[in-house]
C-alpha cells in the first residue's frame, strides 16, 4: 500500500464518519505532516494530543488536558468537523473507565463528524471497542518518498566537512533507483542515516556503497531465530559461468525499477535452482541479493518445526510476515528438498509439514511485497510436485558441472581472490584435466595446493595445482548414477543455466550481423512505443522523463498521435478544489495524470508563462501563484509537468482530483 492509498483510505473513512482509527507507523513526524494536509483538503480543523502537553489548540486553557479523562471530556465540547490525532495512547486503553468514554463517545463523535486518530507505533484493540474502530498500518515510505529525501542529502554531504569531495555526487537514473531500492522497509530517518554512512566521502558509487545500504535493515529481524541475515559479498563476477542464469537475473533486476511498475510490469516472484552439489547455486542466491541490492535473508524450513501444537505454522506466519516488514528482500531457501522433506501427500506425508509448505505456497502466489525467493535444491526426490508447477517460480534453471569455459574461470576466480596472479600459471591446461569437477571441488583443488606449497616452504606452483587435482575424485566419479539421473529429469523440465552451445550462438550471431540492412532504421522513441501499445501511464512518465518540463497543452499535442486526449475533465487541487490546473482532458488521460501525480511519479511546477492564456473555453481568472487560501471561486494555475520535485515542495500541489467544468 502506497501512502497515496493510505490517505485516500483514511480520507474515505473520515467522511465517512467513522469515529475511531487505529493508526500503526513508527513515522510519528512524517504522518502528522500527511494528516495536516488531508485535514485541509477535506476543511477539517486538526488537533493534537500528547500526554505531555495536552490538546493542542487548547479550548479551555483552565483545563488539564493532559489527562486522558478530561481530555475526553474536552474532545465532547469542541465544535463539529474536527479531527483529533491522539499519540501514544496505547497505555491508557488498559483502564475500563476510559474504554467506557470512548464507548460512550462514538455516537456522539460521528454525529458531529468529529475522528479520533490514535497514532503509536502498535495497537492492541480492546474487545468492546473493536466493532467501532479499525486498524491502519501506515506505510513506511516509497521511492517518490524517498527521492526528495535522497536528493536533499546529496546536498548536504555535498557542503559538509568530510563529504562528498568535488561537490555533490553525481548518480544516473538508473544509480539513483539502487540509491532508493536499496533502503525500501526503511523509515525516512532511518534513510537518510544510511546515505549519509554510505556516500560519506565517496566521489563515485560502487557495489560496496549498496550492500552497506542494504546491511542497515539487519537490525530488522534481529531477535528471530528463524530468519538468518546474510551480508552481500559476493556479487555476481563471483559466479564462473552460468551465462545463462545470469542474463536471467539481470533482466529481472529491471523488473523491480519504477519505470517497470509504471508500464504495468509484475514484480518476479523468484527462481528455483535445481543442480549437482558444489555448482554454485548457494554462491548464486547470494550474488542475486546483491545484483537487485536486497537484504538476503535465509530460511531453514526445518526450524520452523515446534513441539507444540500449531506453534508450526505460527512460525511460518511470523517469518512470512517479517519477510514482509523488511522487504524489498531476497528470501533464500537452502537446500528446500531436505528442509520440506515429508511433504508429498500422496506417500502419506506428514501432516504438519503438508500445512507449512501449503501455506508457503499460497503466500508465493499472493504476496504483494517485493520478495523474490531464490531456492536451491540438489535433488527432486523429496520436492512438492505443486512446488515446481509454473507460476510457483518464474523459472527453474539445471546448473550442471561446468563446462571448459567456465572452469578456466572458476580457477581464475578463486585464484584472485586468494591473492595470486591468474596469468603465471596455465589454467588451460588445468580446465582440460578437470573435466567432471564442481565448482566446489575445483576451489578445493587450489586450496590443498596452498596449503601443500605452504608446508613445504615453497610459492604456489602449477606442480602444486596439478599434484592437488591428481589427488581429487571429483563427486561425477563417486556418485555417477545420482549425476547422470538428475541430468535426465532436469533435460525436459528446466531451463539450463548454461547455453549449450557456445559456439553455435556466436556462429548464429555473426551470420545476423551479415544479413543486417546497412541502412539503419529510425529509432522511435520510447514513449510513442507505449502510447501505441497502450501502456499510458508508462508513455507519460517517458515522454516527460525525456524533457525538462512540459504543460499540459504540450503533453496533449504531443500525445494527440497516439491516443485520446481530449474531454470534459480537468484537473484541480484536493485540498482547494476551486484551484484548477487544467480542463479538457480526456477521461483516461486524466485518470492517469491523477494516478501519477498523487503517486508522486510526476510533480507540479508553478510556471505563469506555462500558457499565455487559459485554456480556450474556461474563461477562468489566472493565479500567478499557489494562494495561500483557498480560492473563494474557480480559478486557473498555470503549471508545468516534471519528473523531479519542487526545491520547495508544496503538499497541496501532490494531491489533485479530477472534475467536470463546463468549457
Amino acid at each position: 500500500m502506497s501512502a497515496t492509498e493510505a490517505l485516500d483510505g483514511l480520507r474515505s473513512r473520515v467522511l465517512a464518519r467513522f469515529p475511531l482509527l487505529f493508526l500503526q507507523t513508527p513515522e510519528e513526524r512524517r504522518w502528522e505532516n500527511e494528516l495536516a494536509t488531508l485535514a485541509d483538503e477535506l476543511d477539517r480543523g486538526l488537533v493534537s494530543w500528547t500526554a505531555t502537553a495536552g490538546l493542542l489548540p487548547a479550548l479551555n486553557d483552565r483545563v488539564d488536558t493532559r489527562d486522558p479523562e478530561a481530555l475526553l471530556k474536552q474532545i465532547a465540547e469542541w465544535p463539529t468537523d474536527h479531527l483529533f490525532l491522539l499519540h501514544d495512547f496505547q497505555p491508557w486503553l488498559d483502564d475500563p473507565r476510559i474504554v467506557r468514554q470512548l464507548r460512550d463517545l462514538t455516537d456522539e463523535l460521528a454525529r458531529d463528524r468529529k475522528t479520533l486518530l490514535l497514532m503509536g507505533t502498535a495497537y492492541e484493540v480492546p474487545v468492546d471497542l473493536q466493532r467501532d474502530s479499525v486498524v491502519i498500518t501506515l506505510p513506511l515510505p516509497g521511492l517518490e518518498e524517498l527521492r526528495p529525501a535522497l536528493s536533499a542529502v546529496l546536498d548536504e554531504l555535498a557542503t559538509s566537512e568530510g563529504g562528498t569531495p568535488g561537490g555533490r555526487l553525481r548518480c544516473t537514473p538508473e544509480e539513483e533507483d539502487r540509491l532508493l531500492k536499496a533502503v525500501l522497509g526503511l523509515t525516512l530517518n532511518q534513510a537518510a542515516s544510511a546515505w549519509r554512512r554510505g556516500l560519506l566521502g565517496k566521489d563515485a558509487l560502487d557495489d560496496d556503497v549498496f550492500a552497506l545500504l542494504v546491511s542497515e535493515k539487519k537490525s530488522m529481524i534481529q531477535g528471530s531465530d528463524l530468519l538468518e541475515f546474510y551480508e552481500l559479498e559476493e556479487g555476481v563476477g563471483d559466479v564462473g559461468g552460468l551465462d545463462e542464469l545470469k542474463e536471467w537475473l539481470r533482466q529481472r533486476a529491471e523488473a523491480f525499477g519504477p519505470r517497470a511498475r509504471e508500464q504495468g510490469i509484475p514484480a518476479p516472484q523468484g527462481v528455483l535452482l535445481l543442480g549437482v552439489q558444489g555448482c554454485g547455486k548457494s554462491l548464486t542466491a547470494r550474488a542475486t541479493a546483491r545484483l537487485l541490492s536486497f537484504p538476503l535473508v535465509r530460511l531453514d524450513a526445518s526450524s520452523l518445526l515446534g513441539s507444540e501444537r500449531g506453534s508450526s505454522e505460527k512460525n511460518m506466519r511470523e517469518v512470512l510476515h517479517l519477510v514482509e516488514t523488511i522487504a524489498p528482500a531476497v528470501l533464500w531457501l537452502d537446500e528446500i528438498e531436505k528442509g520440506f522433506a515429508g511433504s508429498d501427500g500422496e506417500s502419506g506425508g506428514d501432516a504438519t509439514m503438508l500445512r507449512l509448505v501449503g501455506r508457503f505456497l499460497t503466500w508465493m502466489s499472493e504476496q504483494k511485497a517485493d520478495v523474490f525467493v531464490v531456492a536451491t535444491a540438489n535433488s527432486v526426490n523429496n520436492l512438492p510436485p505443486e512446488m515446481l508447477r509454473r507460476g510457483r517460480f518464474d523459472e527453474l534453471f539445471f546448473i550442471d558441472l561446468p563446462n571448459y569455459h567456465e572452469r578456466l574461470h572458476i580457477f581464475s576466480i578463486h585464484l584472485k581472490r586468494r591473492g595470486w596472479n591468474p596469468e603465471k600459471y596455465d589454467l588451460e591446461s588445468l580446465a582440460s584435466q578437470t573435466e567432471g569437477f564442481s565448482g566446489a571441488e575445483i576451489e578445493q583443488v587450489i586450496v590443498a595446493a596452498m596449503l601443500d606449497a605452504f608446508g613445504h616452504g615453497g610459492v604456489l606452483s602449477q606442480a602444486d595445482l596439478e599434484a592437488s587435482r591428481e589427488q581429487t575424485v571429483p563427486l561425477s566419479v563417486t556418485m555417477e548414477e545420482k549425476v547422470f539421473e538428475l541430468r535426465e529429469w532436469a533435460r525436459p523440465r528446466c531451463r539450463p543455466a548454461t547455453p549449450d552451445s557456445r559456439v553455435m550462438q556466436m556462429l548464429e550471431e555473426e551470420q545476423r550481423s551479415v544479413e543486417a540492412t546497412p541502412e539503419a532504421e529510425q529509432e522511435v522513441p520510447r514513449w510513442v512505443q507505449l502510447a501505441e501499445h497502450g501502456q499510458l501511464p508508462g508513455a507519460v512518465v517517458e515522454l516527460i522523463r525525456g524533457q525538462d518540463s512540459i504543460s499540459f497543452a504540450d503533453l496533449q499535442r504531443q500525445l494527440g498521435e497516439y491516443v485520446s486526449v481530449e474531454g470534459d475533465l480537468g484537473l484541480a487541487l484536493k485540498a482547494d478544489p476551486n484551484t484548477v490546473l487544467w480542463v479538457g482532458l480526456d477521461p483516461k488521460l486524466a485518470e492517469v495524470l491523477a494516478k501519477l501525480i498523487n503517486g508522486r511519479k510526476l510533480y507540479c511546477h508553478p510556471e505563469p508563462s506555462a500558457a499565455a492564456q487559459p485554456p480556450d473555453g474556461t474563461k477562468l481568472p489566472q493565479l500567478d501563484e499557489l494562494p495561500e487560501e483557498r480560492a473563494e471561486k474557480p480559478s486557473w494555475l498555470p503549471v508545468v509537468l516534471r519528473d523531479l520535485p519542487p526545491e520547495d515542495p508544496e503538499a497541496r500541489l501532490t494531491r489533485v482530483a479530477r472534475m467536470k467544468l463546463s468549457r
